[in-house]
């Protein structure tokens, strides 16, 4: 063996030793994982045969990750590592990182009237503005429970999940804010015009879509990248061959599907996707896990500048019982002694949970195809906190 041989032989030795856990390293890795598991499987037990994924980051890497229970009942189709799931109101944070970014990029004013962007088609628009979309002071009335709206939505006879929905539906049921800037006060409505803000200026809801597939592009790793199977805007072929079914649990005890309770032959059109830029997302824990890890450990989405700025509760936030530690899209929630960052979501037999402890850089992110008290996602989210 030559002399240079040799050296190269040494150095890819070298290289190899750096990467590979060794004994000791790996031990309190096992040891990490078997709580996990443990933690996992305790709290997933108060909800059934619910279907669950979770999972641990730090700084790109995932730590853990886990399943549990059913995908789709029946016949049964138990949760994978490629299930995907409604992400809900934790798509707010993530949507948020992007505003934030058009903002770093000066598309976008936080302070600005937003009728610089729409003009006057939406009420206030020439008072309300981005930084009181993004932190729930925008004073929107709820669309959902307006009359003019209502019908579109489950339970109303009406509804029909096969039915694509435009903004312009539910234009109709946003009314005047009602002092706005002047209190928190959570607001689905406020996002869903925050969306439509930001599809006049991406080109359209396509633009919008191309635009923040691109962005999110800078969540993903190496080993890791982050695609269309771990985070999506879209209601495709693709997604429904993958997705969970969504149950809710009613009043006498039984679980009802959302996919077969109201005849929809895809993904219902109100679980995810445009127009509805309160709950835009779907995709697994680690899709979600891997955008708030970007976010608030490794910094690749905003400046750090900006992410102080989105993690500051507002003072709104900060005078509201329910609205304490909100910032922009965000919020703070103590858990297992520590301090994290993030946010939680449910619609129709889905909820999430997802959270940083930003002085570790670690991430926990939990989906789970069930919907009942308490939060599934967040009781389960919570249990792993305490371990990790």
């Amino acid at each position: 063996m030559s002399g240079r041989f040799r050296h190269c032989v040494l150095i890819l030795a070298l290289a190899v030793a750096s990467v590979l856990p060794t004994p000791a390293a790996a031990a309190p890795e096992r040891d990490f994982a078997k709580k996990m598991d443990e933690a996992l499987a305790q709290a997933s037990a108060a909800f059934g045969d619910a279907g669950v994924q979770a999972v641990a980051l730090r700084n790109g890497r995932v730590l853990w990750s886990g399943t549990r229970g059913a995908a789709i009942n029946e016949p049964r189709q138990p949760v994978t590592e490629g299930t995907m799931f409604s992400y809900a109101s934790l798509s707010k944070l993530m949507l948020t990182t992007f505003v934030l970014h058009q903002v770093e990029n000066r598309v976008l004013e936080l302070d600005k009237p937003i009728s610089a962007y729409v003009g006057d088609e939406v009420a206030g628009s020439r008072v309300v503005t981005l930084r009181m979309l993004l932190t729930h002071t925008s004073g929107y009335p709820d669309l959902y429970s307006d009359p003019a709206t209502a019908p579109l939505f489950p339970p109303s006879a009406k509804y029909d999940p096969n039915r694509p929905y435009t903004f312009e539906q539910l234009k109709a049921g946003i009314r005047e804010p009602v002092e706005p800037g002047a209190r928190f006060a959570y607001s689905n409505t406020g996002y869903i015009v925050l969306g439509h803000v930001l599809t006049r200026t991406t080109g359209g809801d396509h633009g919008l879509r191309r635009a923040y597939r691109h962005f999110l592009q800078r969540a993903g790793t190496r080993q890791t990248p982050m695609t269309e199977h771990l985070v999506t805007m879209d209601r495709s072929a693709q997604a429904l061959r993958r997705f969970a079914h969504g149950y809710s649990r009613q009043e006498d005890g039984s679980l009802q599907d959302f996919f077969t309770a109201y005849g929809a032959k895809g993904i219902p059109t109100d679980l995810y996707g445009l127009p509805f830029t309160d709950g835009a997302l779907a995709g697994t824990a680690l899709g979600a896990g891997l955008v708030l890890d970007a976010a608030f450990a490794r910094g690749n989405l905003l400046r750090p500048d900006t992410v102080r700025r989105m993690t500051t509760p507002s003072p709104q936030s900060e005078a509201s019982p329910d609205g304490r530690g909100y910032g922009m899209g965000t919020s703070r929630t103590k858990s297992g002694g520590r301090t994290w960052q993030g946010h939680g979501g449910s619609y129709v037999g889905f909820t999430s949970m997802a959270g940083t402890d930003m002085a570790r850089g670690v991430t926990i992110a939990v989906v789970v195809n069930r919907n009942q008290a308490p939060h599934p996602a967040e009781a389960i989210w919570r249990k792993l906190t305490e371990v990790a």
